[in-house]
C-alpha cells in the first residue's frame, strides 16, 4: 500500500512541475518586393521576450503555453 502511495505521490510531483510551452516561428519577408528582412524585432508584449529576425529572414522564440500579443517591426 505505501508503494502505491508513493508512486502517486512521486507523479503528482512531475505533473506540478511539467509546463508546455509552444514554439513561434516564421520569416519576414517585405510585402511588395518579397525579399527577406534581415534584423527585424518581434517583440512578445506580455512575456517581455523580444527576437530578432537573421540574415534569411527567419525568427523563432518558445514561450509558456498563453495568449500573446506580438508586434514586429524595422528600421527602413
Amino acid at each position: 500500500m505505501k508503494t502505491v502511495f508513493l508512486l502517486f505521490g512521486f507523479f503528482l510531483f512531475l505533473t506540478g512541475f511539467s509546463q508546455e510551452k509552444f514554439t513561434i516561428d516564421g520569416y519576414i519577408k517585405d510585402s511588395l518586393s518579397g525579399e527577406s528582412v534581415i534584423g527585424a524585432t518581434i517583440t512578445i508584449g506580455n512575456a517581455s521576450a523580444t527576437v530578432s529576425s537573421n540574415q534569411y529572414g527567419f525568427y523563432s522564440i518558445t514561450l509558456p503555453a498563453g495568449a500573446y500579443k506580438v508586434a514586429v517591426s524595422h528600421i527602413s
